[in-house]
Parts: C-alpha cells; structure tokens; sequence
C-alpha cells in the first residue's frame, strides 16, 4: 500500500497549528494587562472619524499629556461623544501610558503573544478551508 504524503500534508499543517493556536491562546489571554502601563488623564486635541478600508468608522484620536501629543490607540467608535465632549469643554479622559504609546483602555494593548495568537489562528483557518476544498474535490470526483 503505498502513502499519498501530499494528502496529508494540510492535516498534519493544520493539526499542527491548531496545536500552536490553543499555546498562544493561553499565553496571550493569561497576561494580566490591567497591571501594564500607567493610567493618566489627558487632553484630547483632535479627532477624526477614520475613513480607511480597514476600520471604517473608527476615531483617530490625538491627545496631549504633558506637553506631548500622542495619538490614542484603540479608541472605538462608540466613544465619540465621549472624546468630541472633552475636546469641547476642556475636561480630560482616562488612558493607559505603555511602552511610550497611549491607549484608550488596557484591552486594546496588543502584545506580541496577541498579535501571534491572531496569526495562528488565521493561518490556520485558511489551511482549515484548504483542506475542506481538497476533501470536496475529492468527494466530487
């Protein structure tokens, strides 16, 4: 009996990275990311309603805090009269300080056990479809 080994290369691919997406799964969501970074209160100095095909509808913000400006990641749409309120009466808004970048709140820190979590399981979605679109063709022959 002779092996077909390219037919069972996509599920060995795939095993192999539902395996590595369910390490960095618990990797990435055992962080703690409510003790990262520093809450500060800033001033928010410009907001523009994203237009991009990737985040349409989603604010770029740019705040100030201590005489820097910074731009406020992870801001989400639902936030805009927050944000357009504060720049109107001058009041601040709560953000996290991290590694030089201000954030809206600690969910939208993404580390590199996030972003690698993310990759893995796209890529192994897609193997996922090849392996289903190989299986079809094989049913359909």
């Amino acid at each position: 009996m002779k092996i077909n080994y390219k037919k069972l290369a996509l599920p060995a691919a795939f095993v192999v990275l539902l395996v590595l997406t369910i390490v960095f799964h618990r990797q990435a969501f055992s962080q703690d990311k409510e003790t990262l970074g520093t809450e500060v209160h800033v001033k928010v100095t410009d907001i523009k309603v994203g237009s991009g095909k990737l985040n349409p509808g989603g604010l770029n913000v740019t705040v100030s805090y201590q005489g820097e400006k910074y731009k406020l990641n992870g801001v989400p749409s639902g936030a805009h009269f927050a944000m357009k309120n504060s720049k109107t009466y001058g009041s601040t808004v709560s953000a996290i300080l991290y590694n030089g970048k201000m954030y809206y709140d600690s969910t939208s820190i993404f580390l590199p056990a996030d972003k690698i979590y993310y990759a893995s399981l796209a890529a192994a979605f897609v193997v996922f479809v090849l392996m289903f679109g190989q299986w079809s063709g094989i049913l359909q022959r």
